[in-house]
């Protein structure tokens, strides 16, 4: 099974990448948001595929588990990227 992690683990997981978020160079920001896009597209995919072709199987739920873990921590992680992308960009407006 599915080991948790821990509630700090999740808090310092959020905190950094808001972090990151913040400081990273713009062009690395938008490129990282791009690829975790497409990991999450994947990874729907994925977890698509297990609940239409495996919902019947042992293990399944230790499957669907482990996709919906990935696909909290990717969505999670780039709607905060991309908050800081939009920051960044409000910010440039805002001076100009």
């Amino acid at each position: 099974m599915y080991d948790h992690e821990d509630f700090g683990s999740i808090i310092t997981r959020v905190v950094g990448w808001q972090h990151v978020a913040q400081q990273m160079p713009l062009p690395e920001l938008s490129a990282t948001v791009a690829t975790w896009q497409d990991e999450l597209a994947q990874t729907l995919d994925a977890f698509n595929d297990i609940c239409a072709n495996h919902a019947d199987c042992d293990g399944s739920a230790d499957m669907l588990e482990l996709a919906l873990g990935q696909i909290a921590r990717l969505s999670t992680a780039t709607a905060i990227f991309t908050l800081g992308i939009n920051q960044r960009l409000h910010q440039a407006a805002q001076q100009n």
